[in-house]
């Protein structure tokens, strides 16, 4: 890499973190591009150079923390903890991604974008289905996953826990100040209704 794409690579990233910054704090509609430009003093002209649009920033950016967010998750699932441990850091980082940027991380970035969607589904199909796998199969060998129960089934199951958390943002939303729901919910999830049998 020359030195002028290395400026213009640092030029990008000044401006990704500037508008990761901005989302976070202010949600993805309130922020314009103007706002970025000053907080990642350039023009206005530089980051539609670079990005060519405010979605296709958007785009860039939720893609680079979804990235960010399956390089955290292969990293719980490869950890030392049991297996209730790692499910409870999984739900509860997804639960922070989502209360984070406004509350507008489901609601306006992963259903309004048809782009973001087709990355995140093929992410899932090419790597998180086979983690997933690995996990169910570690559950299963610590004794609190039922081992008569087929991976095809664990894997439609967990589709369906997610897909429902997908279709009903609030619920994500509200669990922010409600760490009691988040515990029912994961309880429900690994014992069901009847409860944990002593």
């Amino acid at each position: 890499m020359n030195g002028f794409e290395r400026r213009k690579e640092q030029k990008k990233e000044s401006i990704r973190r500037a508008a990761l910054e901005l989302f976070h704090a202010y949600g993805f509609r309130k922020v314009s591009i103007s706002d970025i430009a000053h907080r990642a003093g350039v023009s206005q002209v530089t980051i539609y150079n670079h990005f060519g649009s405010k979605d296709e920033l958007v785009h860039d950016i939720v893609k680079t923390v979804f990235q960010d967010y399956m390089e955290k998750y292969r990293t719980i699932i490869r950890g030392g903890e049991s297996f209730t441990e790692k499910l409870e850091i999984i739900v509860f980082e997804k639960t922070e991604l989502a209360s984070h940027y406004q509350g507008e991380w489901m609601q306006t970035v992963v259903q309004s974008y048809p782009e973001i969607q087709q990355f995140i589904e093929t992410i899932w199909q090419q790597e998180v289905n086979q983690l997933m796998f690995d996990f169910f199969e570690e559950g299963k060998k610590q004794g609190y996953v039922n081992p008569e129960l087929s991976q095809e089934a664990l894997l439609l199951y967990f589709e369906i826990w997610r897909k429902g958390i997908l279709a009903s943002p609030s619920l994500i939303a509200n669990t922010d100040n409600s760490e009691k729901l988040m515990r029912d919910l994961i309880s429900l999830s690994l014992y069901g209704l009847v409860g944990k049998k002593e």
